[in-house]
């Protein structure tokens, strides 16, 4: 009863509690009167029935695809920055850490629960960005501009996008078509500047959306050299980064049509290419070495969802066309590595002469169907999806003949049912996909001979989960899963170049389990929400690379891992200026593999702990925002020796706009303002203290002031 009445306290609109007291004393006194007017007269006493209001909170996508997991959604464009990057929106989110191997532009990766980055599944819209060549998704390659939200599994993945990895999962939403008009200049340190555009508009049925962007940075900040000494302090010299300025271009356009009032199609196209230097680690910068990339990915997606009106009962509903969701995806990247100089024919980053040119295709079909509303609280979802890939690899200048096509076949099948028992008090998650992965690789041996080599693999992904709202807004979640991972291209078959193939892999496994509590409250502009969860991690068959020769290294199922932490995610809006909101990890990632030398110590940059703190103050058209992100000690190595330590690390940043009437907007922003120098992965450096400026002019449809 109390909690009953909470909730209801809780739902009242803003004014509707103070409105209700000042109108009360009036009622009740003039229900007094008439009553014993009433009593008087003819001593009747008359009862109104009861009137109950019920209104029904929106729920996520995250949260209706799996409703017991522990997910974040994070909106990208509203944290106030002059120049936001998916790393930095990604680092936002409890269990998430990434690793930069570089400035802006440079190659990023994201793991999450103590995984390595391959495992982790990473999509646009439900389409998958990682593939067979490239299991790994370069975080910098995904510009942050035209991308609504990005939603984040941790510990269960949505079985209907494709195969379960260790990891979790991450989908990156794009921004609907909206009946506006957009664009956006920033320029600040180290000589970068973005430019990015977009447009949209509806006629009748149809609503499209176009955004595209440039980006460009001499990437030349100062950096910490200490020659690979780090004990020897007398030869550290600060030096400007060299060769490492990029160049980016991106455009992404959605047509949709609304077919029927039950039926939609989305048409999206996502272009992008960056061209870069690679300067290496920075104790041997290279001057010349190169890479570009080209990527292009096609959409179309055909929505139905199930007709309005009275549903069937009985087994009529399962009888009754379900929800579906048809989607096929068509992408095609071109990788150009160059780097032929340097002493001995090494190249300048020690690799080898490379001169490459490597062309990868994939293309997907997925089908979804669910029954949402089945009798007993029983919802179903079923999926199936076929894919194929190619790699393509050519390398004149590497000395090896090029390996012919290699291609992967994968199918596969998911069922899953959700029950919801007590109006939604408990509800009961139950699911699991079988995936069929058919290698074809092909590769050069000794004297150019060719190898074929035909695997199957079969990977069993299921999960279950449960969650129970308890009193006083508190809700508890649980969930076990499997997932496993093949192994990849160049884990099978190499680079023809220094990394050997090892066609024998067995796919990585890991068994996730987490538990938690979650909190909520609102009323009227002021909400808080908490949310704490407990994971473990078993993982087997662990993938690493490992030297097979002194110029050659190869990939082998060679170490296990036990990971454990606990995850807090915390908000609030103590009023309607002030929002407040923050994350923390903890987590122990210990190696279990049979290796002595490896045996019991921490794995590689997997920080202990990792806190992120954010604050934002509105006031007169002005927003004024902070941040602070710590990390604790890490190593760079699997011997965790002192020369691989990195320190603990606090990096802050704050930003301040201004929005007044019209359709303006500047934002000032400051990153890493403590100047502290770092660096995520051995000898790669950040950069230090930058400073940014951006103006933003959005316009209605017909040229009006932002709302």
């Amino acid at each position: 009863m109390i909690a009953t009445l909470l909730i209801a306290a809780l739902a009242l609109p803003p004014d509707s509690s103070a409105a209700d007291s000042a109108r009360a004393p009036h009622s009740i006194s003039a229900s007094a009167a008439d009553t014993a007017r009433s009593s008087a007269a003819d001593s009747v006493v008359m009862v109104l029935p009861e009137t109950r209001i019920e209104r029904e909170r929106p729920v996520d996508p995250a949260r209706r695809r799996l409703p017991t997991a522990f997910t974040s959604v994070i909106p990208v464009g509203q944290s106030n920055r002059a120049l936001e990057s998916l790393s930095e929106v990604l680092g936002e989110a409890a269990g998430v850490h990434v690793d930069r191997y570089g400035g802006l532009g440079a190659f990023s990766t994201v793991s999450m629960r103590g995984s390595t980055p391959g495992q982790v599944s990473v999509y646009l819209d439900g389409a998958p960005l990682m593939s067979a060549g490239q299991s790994v998704v370069n975080l910098s390659d995904l510009p942050a501009g035209a991308i609504d939200h990005v939603e984040v599994y941790r510990g269960l993945s949505p079985l209907a996008f494709g195969p379960a990895t260790p990891g979790g999962a991450i989908n990156l939403v794009t921004a609907p078509a909206a009946a506006t008009r957009e664009a956006r200049v920033t320029y600040g340190s180290f000589d970068t500047w973005e430019a990015r555009a977009s447009a949209g508009g509806t006629r009748g049925t149809l609503a499209a959306q176009i955004d595209g962007g440039l980006q460009s940075s001499r990437g030349d900040f100062v950096f910490l050299d200490d020659h690979g000494t780090p004990y020897n302090l007398a030869d550290d010299r600060e030096h400007p980064r060299e060769n490492n300025r990029f160049d980016a271009a991106s455009l992404f356009g959605t047509l949709r049509w609304r077919a029927r009032p039950n039926l939609d199609v989305a048409l999206r196209e996502d272009f992008f290419h960056k061209a870069q230097g690679l300067p290496g680690i920075g104790t041997s910068t290279s001057q010349n070495a190169r890479l570009a990339s080209l990527r292009s990915m096609t959409q179309l997606e055909i929505a139905r969802r199930a007709a309005a009106g009275p549903a069937p009962d009985g087994a009529a509903r399962l009888l009754a066309a379900p929800d579906a969701r048809f989607a096929v995806s068509l992408e095609r990247q071109q990788n150009r590595f160059r780097d032929d100089g340097g002493p001995l024919g090494l190249g300048e980053l020690k690799l080898g002469r490379h001169n490459s040119d490597d062309r990868l295709a994939n293309g997907r079909g997925t089908l979804e169907l669910a029954w949402p509303r089945l009798p007993a609280g029983l919802a179903l979802t079923a999926a199936g999806s076929a894919g194929v890939e190619h790699a393509a690899l050519h390398d004149p200048e590497d000395g090896y003949p090029d390996p012919p096509p290699s291609q992967r076949d994968a199918r596969g099948v998911a069922l899953g049912a959700d029950w919801s028992l007590a109006r939604d008090v408990l509800r009961l998650h139950a699911a699991r996909r079988w995936d069929r992965i058919v290698d074809h690789l092909r590769t050069n041996g000794v004297a150019g001979a060719a190898i074929v080599s035909d695997v199957t693999r079969e990977l069993d992904s299921p999960q279950l989960g449960a969650r129970l709202a308890l009193p006083l807004g508190l809700e508890a979640r649980a969930n076990w899963a499997r997932a496993e991972r093949a192994p990849d291209f160049l884990e099978l078959f190499g680079n023809q170049g220094t990394v050997t193939g090892n066609p024998n892999l067995r796919p990585e496994t890991a068994e996730n389990r987490d538990a938690g509590l979650a909190w909520s409250a609102v009323r009227g502009a002021r909400s808080a929400s908490l949310e704490w969860a407990h994971f473990e991690t078993l993982a087997h068959d662990l993938i690493l690379y490992w030297g097979n020769s002194a110029n050659t290294t190869r990939a082998d199922n060679i170490t296990s891992a036990r990971i454990r932490g606990e995850e807090f995610t915390a908000r609030a809006r103590p009023f309607a200026a002030l929002s407040i909101s923050g994350s923390a990890t903890w987590q122990s990632a210990i190696d279990t593999g049979p290796y002595s030398a490896w045996h019991g110590k921490r794995l590689p940059q997997r920080p202990g702990r990792e806190g992120y703190l954010r604050a934002d103050v509105t006031h007169h058209g002005w927003r004024v925002s902070s941040d602070v992100q710590y990390l604790a000690d890490d190593y760079r190595d699997r011997y965790n020796s002192p020369r691989y330590r990195v320190a603990s690390r606090t990096i802050v940043g704050a930003s301040i706009s201004s929005e007044f009437a019209g359709p303006a907007r500047w934002v000032v922003e400051g990153k890493n303002l403590g100047d502290r120098r770092l660096a995520d992965v051995a000898g790669y450096p950040l950069p230090g203290r930058s400073v940014f400026v951006s103006m933003e002019v959005r316009l209605g449809p017909a040229g009006s002031a932002r709302p």
